[in-house]
């Protein structure tokens, strides 16, 4: 036995590892990040899906097909996806993460979602992953930028270069939180902008956010990635509001 396979069964025995929402010990190896109870309480976005935004069809008989919302205005991505419901474990968890600075349960978020598969997004022809980006204020504030975090995990498991200095913050906008989707178009509106857009010009990229509500701001990044270039912009998400 290694040295590190010896530290690493004492750390198990002194520090099991504990499921991410009850707190019981998870007993699968290697450890998941949520016990077999929760993760059955946890909804998957799978089944007929928007191809374009990815929501959801519930129980249709027409399988997958363009959303009346994509059809009236298409988005400036290509591609949304998103691995799970925004309620209940999942909701609880990421507000944990994000408003409780508590960042033990964001790493475990992001290889949930790094373990979650998007079988229809082609990750060998991506170029880089980008986070969407805080304004330094609210970067200030939080301490970290969650989308980031995220990213890096779908990074590491893709063999994907994650770039966090394409895409800037410029202006500072009020919380998206309870406004309506106009009212969230409207406040990201020009919140963006590219700083190397030469190095944007015919790439494929993933943008990572945590929680996909209206689409508001992922499409307002997309619309400044594709001005400056872009070839393909998907976006992954750990969470969608349905």
């Amino acid at each position: 036995m290694s040295l590190r396979d010896f530290v690493s069964e004492i750390s198990d025995v002194l520090f099991p590892p504990l499921c991410l929402a009850c707190r019981r010990v998870v007993q699968s190896v290697p450890p998941a990040v949520f016990c077999a109870n929760c993760l059955d309480r946890i909804t998957f976005l799978t089944g007929s899906l928007c191809p374009v935004c990815g929501v959801l069809f519930p129980d249709s008989p027409a399988g997958d097909h363009v959303c009346g919302a994509c059809l009236a205005s298409p988005p400036f991505f290509d591609r949304a996806r998103a691995a799970v419901v925004y309620e209940g474990i999942i909701a609880d968890t990421i507000h944990r993460f994000k408003y409780g600075r508590d960042l033990s349960t964001g790493g475990a978020l992001a290889r949930f979602l790094a373990e979650c598969p998007f079988d229809d997004l082609d990750w060998h022809r991506c170029d880089a992953v980008l986070p969407v980006p805080l304004h330094k204020k609210r970067l200030r504030e939080r301490g970290f930028n969650q989308s980031l975090l995220l990213a890096r995990a779908l990074g590491r498991k893709y063999g994907i270069a994650v770039d966090f200095s394409l895409l800037k913050r410029r202006k500072f906008t009020l919380t998206q939180t309870g406004l309506t989707r106009q009212e969230r178009e409207k406040n990201i509106k020009g919140a963006f902008e590219t700083a190397r857009p030469g190095q944007i010009a015919d790439k494929n990229l993933i943008l990572v956010d945590d929680v996909y509500t209206t689409g508001a701001t992922v499409n307002e990044c997309a619309r400044i990635l594709k001005h400056s270039g872009a070839a393909d912009v998907a976006v992954v998400t750990l969470a969608r509001v349905i």
